[in-house]
């Protein structure tokens, strides 16, 4: 006996198409809220009464999360990216529009009205989720330290040029920062006024990073256990969520940061980079050069 072909489920912004060998059968949103309610996770009675006449057959689906809804009709869902059936019928736009029965004009408007409903509710989770808090932060601290590292150059050239002993005195350049504040001598104004800055500057990175400490132990302490408060705040800040983040692979966590380096290499067919924004970990830069690759794997997979 032969083994029953698998269904493909295209999703649309206006309805489901069930494609069946060669068979075709549509349904149709009733309206954006219950379109809205479909891709948001959450399966509509009418679209769950249309899907039972299939209940026990296996249907292959593009997205993970439509494979958990599906789950609940009785279907069998089975994830493939890309489906093969659904580039078919968006290459030939048309026929979808004649199986959900829809004008190209009715069916634009639709799809604005729900991606509408998407996007705002996408911005009120954000703004619920201390994510951009963490995100913000991140990106204020990155910009404090270009900051200090500026007045440090500016601060470091004129000592080099004028006063070459203060360098013998204070092998650290904070300590040689505070001796130009302290100092009675003849520095001129505007270098008592950029190391008075560099020291408030520091003050408040310190205050930010603490705060990012802080954080990130209340929204997500199990990542800062692992790789720490800042390094798994810098991940997140890239990813842009917490959320986005806990659903890459580990392959793609481990070269966050270095894409300009994996495009280059695709380009000029070389080796691509073997890790990103992870190596500020010690367990990665500490590592031998050999083994630095394989470190940053292992950590990636933890988090």
């Amino acid at each position: 006996m032969l083994a029953e072909e698998s269904l493909s489920l295209v999703e649309t912004a206006a309805g489901l198409i069930v494609v069946d060998r060669d068979s075709v059968e549509a349904y149709l949103f009733k309206d954006p809220e219950e379109a809205f309610k479909y891709h948001t996770g959450a399966m509509p009675p009418g679209a769950a009464s249309f899907l039972k006449k299939w209940r026990g057959r296996r249907i292959l689906v593009e997205r993970r999360s439509a494979a958990r809804i599906l789950s609940s009709t009785g279907l069998k869902p089975v994830v493939e990216e890309p489906l093969k059936k659904a580039v078919e019928l968006r290459f030939n736009f048309t026929k979808v529009l004649n199986t959900l029965g829809l004008s190209i004009v009715d069916y634009r408007g639709f799809a604005a009205a729900v991606a509408s409903k998407l996007a705002w509710a996408g911005v009120e989770e954000l703004s619920k989720s201390r994510d951009i808090d963490i995100v913000i932060a991140m990106q204020a601290y990155d910009e404090l330290v270009k900051m200090l590292n500026m007045l440090q150059d500016r601060i470091m050239i004129w000592v080099k040029e004028r006063e070459p002993s203060l360098l013998e005195e204070h092998e650290d350049a904070e300590k040689l920062v505070k001796s130009i504040v302290s100092s009675n001598g003849l520095e001129p104004t505007f270098i008592k006024r950029m190391a008075e800055l560099y020291l408030k500057i520091g003050e408040t990175k310190n205050a930010v990073e603490d705060h990012i400490s802080m954080i990130m132990d209340e929204a997500a302490p199990n990542l800062s256990a692992v790789i720490g408060p800042l390094l798994g705040a810098r991940l997140i800040s890239k990813t842009g969520s917490l959320s986005r983040l806990a659903s890459l692979p580990a392959s793609t966590i481990q070269i966050l940061g270095a894409e300009k380096a994996l495009f280059r290499a695709l380009r000029r067919r070389g080796k691509p980079p073997k890790h990103g924004i992870i190596f500020q970990h010690p367990w990665v830069h500490g590592s031998p050069r050999k083994i630095r690759g394989k470190a940053a794997r292992l950590l990636a997979s933890r988090i």
